[in-house]
């Protein structure tokens, strides 16, 4: 039997020979996933030898790792404002760089008690929703996803984090929205169909439909300001997450009787968010 360090140090090895950019943290996450402990176990016990049976699953989930699938789908789940979520093939993968719509939120719901009535278009994982909720114990949220499979995985999300009597999640278009809502979050796909083939071989494994926003980047969002004029309150705001195609799209805003507030930056300096209300 071969012990923590060595198979990590094997485990780098290889990912660094297939250009994977953090391949001893990968592998520490890796381990850490197949004995079922913190990293500090890792750190403390590195001469500890592992098991059989576990080196054959380190080695199974490195070679997948190897193979450019993304951490979080290997080990099953990933971090998002601070919370774990559920994550797999058929969903995209919870972005740091997301939980800056989730600030913004704050920002413009300063009060928590706020009985608000919140919409995600495109669920997902259910993260932005779940993140929401989580700020605001007297909100409840309409989580919309019309992939099956994206869907079931948001309702074992909403079930984790307890939230089932206040979230629902349904199987089905942000176009069948119905009602009002004085917040409607959404993460849309917004990448042009003609940059797909230039993502990162990590992103490429996750679902098309999740990424691609069609040939502008601006089908989702097209989809979406007519709901907004129809579903988001008088007062409401609507707070959308964007890429670097969707750029001026404060310009079309207007032509559907939304009125456009500002972009947020994130961390990076990134526009990152829009966030639009009803005239």
């Amino acid at each position: 039997m071969k012990t923590i360090s060595t198979l990590i140090q094997e485990g780098l090895e290889l990912l660094s020979s297939h250009k994977v950019e953090s391949p001893h943290l990968d592998c520490e996450i890796i381990m850490q996933h197949v004995l079922g402990v913190e990293r500090s176990f890792i750190i403390m016990n590195h001469a500890d030898q592992v098991p059989m049976e576990k080196e054959l699953l380190f080695w199974k989930l490195t070679k997948k790792r190897a193979e450019r699938y993304p951490i979080s789908q290997i080990i099953g789940n990933r971090e998002f404002w601070s919370k774990n979520f559920i994550v797999n093939q058929h969903v995209l993968d919870p972005r740091p760089d997301s939980e800056t719509l989730i600030s913004t939120v704050l920002k413009y719901y300063p009060n928590k008690k706020q009985r608000l009535k919140i919409a995600d278009f495109g669920t997902g994982t259910g993260c932005l929703l779940i993140s929401v909720l989580s700020e605001y114990k007297y909100a409840i949220g309409i989580g919309f996803e019309k992939s099956l499979e994206a869907y079931k995985v948001a309702y074992q999300n909403t079930k984790k984090h307890d939230l089932l009597s206040r979230a629902k999640i349904f199987p089905s278009s942000w176009t069948e929205c119905r009602g009002s809502f004085d917040l409607i979050i959404s993460n849309p796909p917004y990448i042009k169909r003609s940059k797909l083939k230039d993502l990162q071989a990590e992103v490429q494994k996750e679902p098309r439909i999740a990424l691609d926003g069609g040939i502008d980047g601006l089908n989702c969002y097209l989809s979406i300001f007519p709901i907004l004029k129809k579903c988001l309150k008088k007062n409401g705001f609507a707070i959308l997450e964007i890429g670097e195609d969707q750029n001026d799209i404060d310009k079309i805003i207007p032509s559907y009787e939304l009125a456009f507030q500002e972009y947020v930056y994130d961390l990076a300096g990134m526009k990152r968010c829009i966030v639009v209300k009803r005239t």
